[in-house]
């Protein structure tokens, strides 16, 4: 049950009925089936890199982890093993940590759980079903990029749906992003030139402490802003290339830039999305010991070994 394959044979099928659901415009349904698929295929992401991370870390995980590594477990009599695995929200918040990219927003996702939990337990209010189904799209597809499984045999007969939601969603997402752009600026523009100049004077000393490469002129106002983000390695794109760096002792580091902030008019995006429609670089190519003075001094968990 808890291998790669058979969670994502899972995944396909609730997905199926998810769909199925969202055609006949049964909102209860499609939450309940849409959630069940994301965590399957969210475990699958995960017992793609081991079993183990599936383990729900509690003070009787021992047992759950050595099932789920195969390993037999000696109980005793009468009782049976239960194996504890993550629930959905732990379970992207391990992918991340593995740097998984998940194609919605922090808010978008929260919201996606948040329409499972109510479908699975009722209550008062409700979710909007176009707009949870959109983000289920952008979420599966985000993860069977992690699987390299297709994407058009996995949507199969709702491929049309689910391309007419996702490209929806990325428009709803543009117009929102580009209405934070114009709010930041207006209300930059809208101080007085005494209250600019404090902003743009704290600015420039919150500015001076960080490296060149988190610099970035904020596309609302002009000012400077700070990037922020993950360091991944990257590889020379040639052989010469690698020998011309190993001789000059440089390596480079991707930074994946998942945020960004201005001290001046108050603009914050935040994940890959908002960063790509807030017209902000991606990436940022990093000198390696550049990069890691900059994990250094900001995390003081962090020491040099």
């Amino acid at each position: 049950m808890f291998d790669e394959a058979q969670l994502l044979d899972d995944g396909l099928s609730y997905t199926f009925r998810a769909m199925q659901a969202y055609r006949s415009e049964d909102a209860d349904m499609f939450g309940l089936h849409a959630g069940v698929a994301a965590e399957r295929m969210a475990k699958a992401c995960l017992a793609r890199r081991s079993p183990a991370l599936l383990v729900e870390l509690q003070s009787n995980a021992f047992n759950s982890l050595a099932m789920l590594l195969g390993i037999a477990v000696v109980e005793p009599p009468g009782r049976r093993t239960k194996v504890r695995t993550v629930g959905l929200q732990i379970a992207f918040v391990r992918l991340q940590a593995l740097g998984v990219q998940i194609d919605v927003s922090k808010e978008s996702l929260e919201n996606f759980i948040e329409a499972r939990n109510w479908s699975t337990h009722g209550g008062t209010g409700g979710f909007d079903l176009e707009e949870t189904a959109a983000d289920f799209v952008k979420v599966v597809d985000s993860l069977l990029v992690d699987l390299k499984y297709d994407r058009y045999s996995f949507w199969h007969v709702h491929l049309a749906d689910a391309d007419r939601l996702k490209n929806g969603a990325e428009q709803r997402h543009r117009e929102r992003v580009r209405r934070l752009l114009v709010e930041a600026a207006e209300r930059f523009t809208s101080l007085g030139e005494l209250e600019r100049s404090t902003l743009q004077t704290t600015a420039a000393l919150h500015i001076f402490v960080e490296p060149t490469h988190v610099r970035f002129d904020c596309p609302s106002c002009g000012n400077p802003g700070v990037l922020s983000g993950e360091y991944r390695s990257t590889q020379s794109s040639s052989e010469a290339e690698a020998e011309a760096e190993a001789e000059a002792g440089i390596e480079w580091v991707l930074l994946e830039v998942d945020g960004f902030e201005c001290y001046c008019c108050g603009l914050n995006l935040n994940g890959p999305a908002d960063i790509h429609a807030g017209q902000v670089p991606p990436t940022v190519t990093v000198p390696h010991h550049e990069a890691m003075a900059h994990v250094y001094a900001s995390d003081p968990d962090v020491t040099d070994p």
